[in-house]
C-alpha cells in the first residue's frame, strides 16, 4: 500500500500492474529503491514518451530489465525454435474473446523470438471498427483480424471472433514442420515430412505460475534470463500499438494506447 514498507535494495522487482499506472509505479519505485533486475508485465505503457523515458532511466540506472512474454520459455514453443532452420514461417492465431490485443503481443514477441527480427509492419484494415470494453474496467480491446509483416518474410496472421466459443489455437507452419498448440485445452499436434501424419506431442503447456519461479531463479543466479530484453520489447509493442492508435483514430481523436 505504501512505498515506505519497501526495501531500499531490491534484488529483483516484478511489476504487474495495470498499463495505466506502470511508468508511474516504476519512477515511484526507482526513485526510492535501488534494483538490479526488473520484469515489467505486458502491455508495458499507455503513453508513447513513456517507452523512452523508463528505458532512460534504466539505462542510466545500468537496471537490467526483461518483459513477460512467456511464450519463448515456455517449453514446446522454446523447443520449436530448434526445429525450424532458417526457413520463412506462417504463423496463425485464432479463438474467440480471448483478450485480443493483450495477447497479440505475445504471438509477435514469439514470432520475433523464432526469426530473430524485431522490424515488422503492421495491418489493421480487418478489424472490427468498434473497439469493445476490455475484462478489465477502464481498458479497450479489439475483435477481428491482425495481420503482421516481418522484414525477414515471415507472416502472421490473428484473428479474434466477436462471439463463439473457438479455442485460441496457434498454428506455427513452414516447409519443415507444422505444429498446432490449442491453448484452451493445453494439446499439442505435430507434423514432419515425409509422411505429414499428425501425431499428438507428449509436453506441456505450463501456466505462469509454473514460470515465475524459474525465471526468478536464473536472473538471481545468473543475472539473466530468456524473457525478451526491455529494449526489444519497446520496438515490438510500439509498432502494434501505434498501429492500433491510428487505426482508432479515423474514428475517435486519442493521444494514448487504452489497452492492458
Amino acid at each position: 500500500n505504501t512505498l515506505d514498507l519497501v526495501s531500499k535494495d531490491i534484488d529483483l522487482a516484478i511489476i504487474a500492474t495495470s498499463s495505466n499506472v506502470r511508468a508511474k509505479v516504476t519512477e515511484k519505485l526507482l526513485s526510492h529503491s535501488n534494483v538490479k533486475f526488473i520484469i515489467f508485465e505486458k502491455l508495458l505503457f499507455q503513453k508513447k514518451e513513456d517507452y523512452s523515458k523508463i528505458e532512460k532511466i534504466l539505462e542510466d540506472k545500468n537496471i537490467k530489465a526483461w518483459v513477460n512474454c512467456s511464450m519463448r520459455i515456455t517449453p514446446f514453443y522454446s523447443n520449436l525454435k530448434a526445429k525450424i532452420t532458417d526457413q520463412r514461417i506462417s504463423c496463425l492465431v485464432t479463438g474467440s474473446q480471448y483478450g485480443f490485443i493483450t495477447n497479440t503481443i505475445h504471438f509477435i514477441d514469439y514470432m520475433a523470438y523464432l526469426n530473430n527480427c524485431y522490424d515488422y509492419t503492421l495491418a489493421t484494415k480487418f478489424l472490427d471498427k468498434k473497439p469493445i470494453d476490455s475484462k478489465r474496467k477502464g481498458f479497450s480491446e479489439f475483435t477481428g483480424t491482425l495481420n503482421v509483416n516481418f522484414k525477414n518474410g515471415d507472416i502472421g496472421t490473428f484473428i479474434c471472433y466477436a462471439d463463439g466459443e473457438a479455442p485460441i489455437t496457434v498454428e506455427i507452419v513452414n516447409k519443415e514442420i507444422r505444429a498446432i498448440a490449442n491453448e484452451t485445452d493445453r494439446t499439442i499436434w505435430e507434423s514432419k515430412p515425409p509422411t505429414w501424419e499428425w501425431q499428438k506431442t507428449e509436453t506441456t503447456l505450463p501456466f505462469q505460475s509454473d514460470l515465475t519461479s524459474i525465471v526468478a531463479e536464473d536472473i538471481l543466479k545468473n543475472g539473466q534470463c530468456p524473457l525478451t530484453s526491455f529494449s526489444d520489447s519497446v520496438k515490438l509493442h510500439l509498432i502494434l500499438l501505434e498501429g492500433l492508435k491510428n487505426f482508432m483514430n479515423q474514428t475517435e481523436k486519442i493521444d494514448y494506447y487504452p489497452f492492458t
